[in-house]
Order: C-alpha cells, then structure tokens, then sequence
C-alpha cells in the first residue's frame, strides 16, 4: 500500500490526483464526463481538480467539446511523478514531500517515534539548513537538485553501519551512469565527484536505545541542474551539478526513480552477501586512492598517498614521513 504525504504550503493535496494524471497520460483529450465516471466523481469534481493540477504546475487544455490534454508536466519531484514505474518493494513506497525543509534528515529523525516502514523516503524541494559531515551546512536551492532521506532498518552490527555510506555511493554511481552514460567516481567515505567537483553528498545517522540501533537515517544530497551561477562563489570552484556534465537539464524524477531502484538492490545484496561488491566499485571508481591526499580525523592531520580501501571500509594512507595510517573516519582533500 502506498503513503504519500505532501505538503506545500501548509496544504496536503486530494488522493484522487495520482490516478487523474494516469488517465490525462495517454496523449490525447479525455472528457470530463469519462473521467468523471472513471474516478466516481461528478464532473464538477473533476473540473476542480484539474484547477488543483493547474495550480500544482501541469498545463493542462481544455476544449469544450474534446474535453481535457496534459500539454506538460512540472519540473517536480511529486511523489506520484517519482512512484509512477517505480520498481522496488519497499524502497521509496511510504513519501513525505514538502516545498521546503530545515532539513529531511531533521524531518526523518521526528518521524522515527511513530516506527515508520522501512524504506520511507522524505523530499523536499529546498532545504534551509541541510547539512553534510561535521555540521557543515549542504547548499540545498529549490527545484534543482535532489535532498532526500532514507529511513532504513538495517539489522547489521554497529561495526558494518558506516560501510553503508559507502554502498549509498556505489549506488548512487551506478544510477547516474545508467541514466546518463557518464560515471561519478566515489570519494572516501561520503562524496561522488565528476571532472574534479563534487556533485553529491552523503550523511548517515544512527538511532536507537540501550546500545541498540534500530533506525539508520541516510541522507543525500545530489546537485542536478544548477548552473555555475546559481552556487554562491565560495562554491563555484569547487561544486558541480549533473546539467553541467551533460550539457542539457536532468528528468529529477526518472533519475530519483533510477537510484531508489538501484539501491534497493544493493541494500539487498549487502544485507544477504556482504560488502564485497560495494568496496571492489568504490575501489575500481575512486577519486581518492592514488592520490596525495590530506586526511583531518578529530584533531589529527595526515599527509600522504591513498593506496587502499580495506575489507573494514578504511582507508590507509601512505604517509610522506614514511610508515602507513589506518583511517577509519575523516574529511579528505586533495593535494596537487
């Protein structure tokens, strides 16, 4: 059973839309008097909600005679745009959808008392004070990237939680390469990078009682379709969007729908098989090993090489005095 709830302004919206639209899909005109009959409604009712629909972004004509055309559809991430084809059991079933947040791993968190389904999925088209590793704030504009948060019942020992940031990663990867043919390569431990910018991010958050962890909060923020101008300009040397690599604007919804998908499968195969996959991909497409790196883990700095990502998820660092490091959590920079 699907759940969707959404929010904009303050409002939620009328349940009868997703089927309204599927019927408005076929490329043609549909009368009021069919549809009317289709939903169980009166054609007064169906005049309504295309005003609902019009006033959620659709363009939508209306001929006296031929009835109702869906000319375009909006350039949002309405959870019936993102469930329409969405192959997964559970990832991606249950959404919250707002026009805007302080943030969707803040909103997931609130969530947790009520012992949402696994695979619940919380959007939003901005958030004003998203935040990536160490409390940085995650520049999160409206309408232009995607800010989500998963909320996952992993059952894992504690010890393997962090390795999951990483099959978010790899996930992540593989899904932007099926969709767009070209493939972002996996920064240790959080990040995906293309042509030398960082275009995602990932958070991950634990919860839970008594030593237990019962929730795993994973948040992702994935820029799309800005433009250089639209990142402040302490950004614009380093961030870059998915638009910016292909030249041409990104299908939010169908990549979204891509990457739940892709996902649910290596979540599975984690959970029955290990991380074995994960870290051969976060090794074959990394942007870190190889690399003169500079790694700040609490109040340690380390220079060096990375040369390998352990069977553990960690990283070792060839150090310039000489010897090796094992970095089991850290924010790393390149060097030249």
């Amino acid at each position: 059973m699907k759940k969707i709830v959404l929010q904009l302004n303050g409002a939620g919206y009328p349940e009868c839309i997703p089927c309204l639209l599927r019927f408005l899909a076929q490329g043609e005109y549909v009368s009021g008097e069919d549809l009317a009959e289709r939903l169980g409604i009166t054609r007064a009712a169906v005049w309504k909600q295309m005003k609902t629909l019009r006033g959620l972004g659709y363009e939508i004509e209306a001929h006296p005679r031929r009835g109702y055309l869906l000319l375009s559809r909006p350039e949002r991430l309405y959870p019936w745009e993102v469930q329409e084809g969405l192959a997964t059991r559970f990832i991606g079933k249950n959404i919250e959808y707002y026009d805007e947040l302080p943030s969707t791993n803040r909103r997931a968190k609130e969530l947790l008392a009520a012992e949402p389904e696994e695979g619940t999925l919380v959007l939003a088209e901005k958030q004003t004070g998203g935040r990536g590793r160490l409390g940085r704030s995650w520049y999160s504009p409206p309408g232009s990237g995607i800010w989500m948060t998963l909320i996952l019942s992993p059952g894992m020992p504690l010890l393997e939680m962090h390795k999951l940031t990483l099959a978010a990663a790899t996930a992540l990867s593989r899904a932007i390469y099926a969709e767009l043919a070209f493939r972002p390569l996996v920064k240790w431990p959080n990040d995906l990078y293309l042509d030398g910018r960082k275009i995602s991010g990932i958070l991950t958050e634990l919860a839970g009682e008594m030593g237990r962890v019962d929730y795993l909060i994973l948040g992702i923020g994935i820029n799309v379709n800005q433009i250089p101008g639209d990142f402040p300009e302490k950004l614009r040397e380093k961030a870059g969007s998915l638009r910016i690599k292909l030249g041409a604007k990104v299908n939010r919804p169908a990549l979204l729908r891509r990457y739940l998908a892709i996902f649910e499968e290596e979540y599975n195969r984690v959970r029955e098989e290990g991380f074995g996959e994960v870290l051969a991909y976060c090794r074959q497409y990394s942007a870190t090993l190889g690399r003169r790196v500079e790694v700040i883990t609490g109040k340690q700095r380390y220079r060096g090489e990375a040369v390998a990502i352990r069977d553990d998820g960690s990283l070792t660092l060839r150090r310039e005095g000489g010897g090796t490091v094992e970095i089991h959590a850290g924010d790393v920079f390149p060097l030249r």
